[in-house]
């Protein structure tokens, strides 16, 4: 139990020193069945060329729902120096093995614009406790017809069944994206 504090303590100051997360929190795995997730996460956005009204901190709160073993949903809204963002996504778990896992999600966002979000990640689970995820990222505005995209690095930590807390760095890959820095926690309720 003494541990498990250790590591809640580790993650609250992580929290709050580290920025956090992107447009999607990039895992495999989904929400356990009939499960919440509630997600607070800071973003860090360094040097946006394109869209330079938005570099800096920024807040994401998430909500999520875990529908079944392989699917579930999701509602975002980010705070951000320029115009807010929403979205919403359903996520699904297309295949398990042992300690991997692979999923695929796909939304509709506004943010300046309408637009569609698109991911497929991977997730390997070493150890119970830790999660390394890596993926592709992409982000689609519809009314101009910009395309963003990223390669999601992110390592989790399982506390409990309870508690998440991750790190993320996401690698650009189009001209019109940007490097995003991050860490959020993640609370599951059953």
């Amino acid at each position: 139990m003494r541990v498990k504090r250790i590591f809640l303590v580790i993650g609250v100051i992580l929290f709050f020193v580290n920025e956090a997360d992107t447009q999607v929190i990039n895992f495999g795995k989904t929400l356990p069945t009939r499960s919440f997730g509630l997600t607070i996460a800071p973003v860090y956005n360094v040097d946006n060329v394109f869209h330079y009204e938005l570099e800096g901190m920024s807040w994401l709160v998430m909500a999520g729902y875990g529908i079944r073993y392989d699917l579930d949903m999701n509602i975002k809204y980010g705070y951000y120096n320029g115009p807010d963002f929403f979205s919403a996504d359903v996520q699904y778990l297309f295949r398990e093995t042992r300690k991997s896992y692979y999923s695929f999600a796909g939304g509709m966002h506004k943010w300046k614009e309408y637009g569609v979000d698109l991911t497929v990640s991977y997730t390997h689970t070493p150890q119970y406790w830790a999660n390394l995820t890596f993926g592709l990222d992409m982000d689609i505005d519809i009314s101009v017809v910009e395309l963003r995209a990223w390669i999601p690095l992110n390592f989790g930590i399982n506390l409990d069944d309870r508690y998440f807390i991750y790190l993320e760095y996401d690698l650009p890959v189009t001209e019109r994206s940007w490097d995003i820095l991050g860490g959020g926690i993640t609370f599951i309720f059953r």
